[in-house]
């Protein structure tokens, strides 16, 4: 899909400010992964919004120091990195975070920005990959569009969490099923629906081959230790013919669009909607 310039927007901003992107990632400490997904993420954004400067900050601490300690590469927090863009003189600011879903990470994330409310003359917060209808409808399709003839089952491998926001992989399955998308399951390393309710879903459906997808934004140490690990092994002692795909959705140009599109949406909020969005997220904190 052809890039092009998202910049026009309604941000209610004159000319002459500061305007940046801060792109908000979990964090790889692999340089290559970090290049080929987060860093691909973060180029295309920037070439999406050429009008606004990008910016990054990873949540993972323990990301953070391996990083340092392997590559002397420092990498900011959310709220480094938002600091320093307050005192590089932005004046607005769009905090776009790498979530497939909205659950713990991004209640913290606005635990992060409710600090800096008065700092910028606007900041606001773009949504997770999962989060309106459409968005489960346009991940169903991508899916669809790339691994439909596999000649058997297509299983999402999501993390997956306790808290209640792990209902959307229920709701993007709900999706797989409405266009009749039989052969596509979802599941999850550390939620619902987990591994074995995987197993007894494919037997009863009668599945003897499973390609194993990905579900995360990079394919770290879940899908080399969970998903290529312990899914494939306990998966092929039940009789299973697997294959796992070791690439995360961080490499994929459509997941790209889909945030791009998010960004998009919060440049148009208008100004008394976002008034209201961030009315909300600051009581809720």
């Amino acid at each position: 899909m052809a890039n092009k310039n998202y910049s026009d927007n309604n941000l209610n901003i004159c000319e002459n400010v500061k305007k940046g992107i801060l792109m908000v990632h979990f964090g790889t400490v692999k340089a290559e992964v970090r290049k080929n997904t987060l860093g691909l993420l973060n180029k295309n954004i920037a070439e999406k919004f050429q009008e606004f400067q990008i910016r990054e900050a990873y949540t993972s601490r323990m990301i953070i120091k391996r990083i340092y300690t392997k590559y002397e590469v420092r990498k900011s927090t959310p709220k480094e990195a938002l600091r320093m863009m307050a005192q590089d003189g932005f004046t607005h600011v769009i905090v776009q975070a790498s979530h497939v879903i909205n659950g713990l990470e991004g209640e913290y994330l606005k635990d992060e920005i409710k600090y800096f409310k008065d700092e910028f003359q606007e900041i606001r917060m773009g949504d997770p990959l999962l989060t309106l209808p459409e968005d489960y409808i346009q991940i169903a399709d991508i899916f669809k569009k790339k691994f439909e003839n596999t000649g058997g089952a297509v299983v999402l491998a999501g993390h997956g969490t306790r808290h209640h926001s792990n209902s959307a992989y229920g709701m993007l399955q709900t999706v797989f099923n409405i266009r009749e998308m039989e052969e596509f399951y979802i599941s999850t390393v550390e939620g619902y629906p987990a591994l074995d309710d995987l197993i007894t879903q494919l037997k009863k459906d009668r599945v003897k081959k499973v390609t194993l997808v990905p579900f995360m934004i990079v394919a770290g140490n879940h899908v080399k230790e969970d998903i290529d690990g312990e899914w494939r092994e306990t998966l092929e002692k039940e009789g299973f013919s697997v294959e796992v795909i070791m690439r995360g959705m961080g490499e994929m140009p459509e997941i790209h669009e889909i945030f791009a599109g998010h960004i998009k949406r919060s440049i148009n909020s208008k100004e008394k909607d976002l008034k209201n969005k961030k009315d909300t997220i600051l009581k809720s904190i």
